[in-house]
C-alpha cells in the first residue's frame, strides 16, 4: 500500500485530445481503476468473477485475461485506498490484487475502421469470427506492448503502461490519419 498520495495526471498529449472521424474514434478512458489480479495454477476466470461478485459487487467483474492465472480487472468507478485494502484483504486466500491504476492507462479505439487501423500495427487477428467481444490479447502495437480487448462490435480497449501512453496515442493517430476528418 502506498504511503503518499498520488495525483493522477493525464498522460496524453492534450487532456481533452481525441481523434474523431466518420469511421474512427480514439478516446482516453479518464476515470476508473485497473487492478492486476494474480491467481495460482488452479485459478480460473469463473472463480475470479465469483470472488469479485462476493467482495466488491459494486465494482463489477470486468476482467481481461493477460496470461495463465493473471487478469486485469477494470472499471469506471474510482476506488478509495480504504476500499482497495478491504478488497485485497478479502481476496488473500485465493487471489493477489495489485493496484495498477496509476501505472496503466486505457483508451478506446472505435468505429467501423477500428480493425483496419489496429491491423496496421499488430499481428493479432481481430476478425469477428476469431476475436469475440470480451476477448483480450497481449500484443505489440507498433513497438509498444499493450493489451487489446474487444469491448463491442467495432470497439477495442487498449491498456498500456503510462509511460508509453503518449507514444501509443500518437502512433494510433498516425495509423488512423486516413480515416480522420478533422
Amino acid at each position: 500500500m502506498r504511503d503518499y498520495p498520488l495525483n493522477n495526471r493525464c498522460a496524453f498529449p492534450h487532456p481533452d485530445a481525441s481523434g474523431a472521424g466518420a469511421s474512427i474514434n480514439l478516446a482516453p478512458v479518464k476515470d476508473g481503476f485497473v487492478f492486476h489480479v494474480l491467481g495460482d495454477a488452479k485459478s480460473d476466470e469463473a472463480a475470479l468473477r465469483q470472488a469479485l461478485a462476493k467482495v466488491a459487487p459494486e465494482l463489477g467483474d470486468d476482467v481481461r485475461k493477460s496470461s495463465p492465472g493473471q487478469w486485469f480487472w477494470v472499471g469506471s468507478i474510482a476506488v478509495s485506498d480504504v476500499r482497495l485494502a478491504e478488497i485485497q484483504a478479502a481476496l488473500t486466500d485465493t487471489f493477489a490484487l495489485v493496484d495498477q491504476t496509476h501505472g496503466r492507462l486505457r483508451m478506446v479505439l472505435s468505429g467501423p475502421s477500428s480493425r483496419t487501423v489496429l491491423a496496421k500495427g499488430t499481428m493479432v487477428d481481430l476478425s469477428t469470427d476469431l476475436f469475440a467481444i470480451g476477448q483480450s490479447a497481449m500484443s505489440q502495437i507498433g513497438h509498444i506492448g499493450a493489451m487489446i480487448t474487444r469491448v463491442e462490435d467495432d470497439s477495442f480497449e487498449l491498456i498500456v503502461l503510462r509511460s508509453f501512453a503518449g507514444s501509443l496515442w500518437d502512433e494510433l493517430q498516425h495509423m488512423a490519419a486516413e480515416f480522420l476528418t478533422g
